[in-house]
């Protein structure tokens, strides 16, 4: 987030996104709808010849913490609602290339507490946009644009790029994946940290490192998950109060225990509703976003984070 100045700015905003959704924003996204599409869209395409599928999904959280761990609000309460299309271009139960889905999309940060630099309740919205594309039935390439726009004129709109690999793998059998992933997530223009000195500011990139573990029970409807991974910096991407690079590497450790329930009393010609909760921990070891967190979170300045986050997604 490139704001406009450091001492008008007491807050900043940045989100997603990616898919996996996740997402980057669209990381959480795609991961919500990933159980549900499962079950859901093949069975309407074919009985109704349905090729475009959505996605309401709404959160309330304790904290609006970024996945590059900027502490963005620590305060009141946290609405995040997103809604997703997805056009299914291609499908195909043979070959090397089994479906390709384009997903567009808008996600949204509404807060109790006014922040910004002009204050606004309305903090933040997010247009995403991306192809998805399934190979060999378990692999999926997602490539994904995002842009954070402040709605309260605090920073230029950050364009951002997400390419994830996940491998959606049945060692366990149908009820246990671990689901590994990389992902590569870079600035295209403008920033999507926090900028003390623009002059020596620059568009960078990270790497993430990630399994998503899931247990589905036969005799319950519960599904737990433990998302957890990791984010290896390039050394602009944090900027230091003096307006120093953060420095490069290991830069924030995350890992959450998730539940979801499936709402099955609603009928099915409203959509397929899930129930979930979570709690997520962070971990952050840069100096830079540090720095950055200290002027978001009201001169906090804490390596770890806990948040607790849920509500309900409804796919149709």
């Amino acid at each position: 987030m490139n704001r406009k100045s450091p001492l008008l700015r007491t807050r900043a905003t940045a989100a997603l996104a990616a898919l996996g959704l996740g997402l980057s924003c669209f990381t959480t996204s795609s991961a919500l709808a990933g159980d549900v599409t499962k079950e859901m869209k093949k069975p309407a395409e074919e009985a109704l010849g349905i090729h475009v599928h959505g996605l309401i999904n709404l959160e309330v959280s304790d904290h609006y913490i970024t996945p590059r761990g900027l502490n963005v609000e620590n305060q009141g309460v946290i609405f995040q609602p997103l809604a997703l299309l997805f056009w299914n271009l291609y499908s195909s139960e043979t070959g090397f290339l089994n479906d390709v889905t384009l997903t567009t999309g808008v996600w949204n940060s509404i807060h109790t507490k006014k922040s910004g630099a002009d204050p606004s309740h309305w903090n933040e919205i997010d247009p995403i946009a991306g192809l998805s594309f399934k190979v060999l039935k378990d692999w999926q390439l997602d490539v994904f644009w995002s842009a954070f726009q402040s709605q309260t004129d605090s920073y230029d709109t950050s364009n951002n790029l997400s390419v994830k690999l996940t491998y959606n793998d049945k060692w366990f059998g149908d009820s246990f994946s671990i689901n590994p992933y990389v992902e590569y997530w870079d600035e295209l223009s403008d920033k999507a940290t926090v900028v003390f000195n623009p002059a020596t500011s620059s568009e960078s990139y990270y790497f993430s490192i990630g399994i998503n573990p899931t247990y589905k029970f036969k005799s319950i409807p519960l599904t737990i998950s433990f998302p957890t991974s990791i984010n290896i910096v390039g050394d602009d991407f944090y900027q230091r109060f003096d307006g120093t690079s953060g420095g490069s590497g290991l830069a924030v450790f995350t890992t959450q225990f998730k539940v979801q329930v499936p709402l099955d009393f609603i009928p099915k010609g409203y959509g397929a509703w899930t129930f979930y909760a979570a709690v997520q921990y962070y971990h952050l070891n840069n100096d830079g976003l540090l720095d950055g967190n200290q002027v978001l979170a009201d001169g906090s300045r804490e390596e770890n984070l806990v948040q607790f986050h849920g509500g309900v997604s409804i796919f149709f």
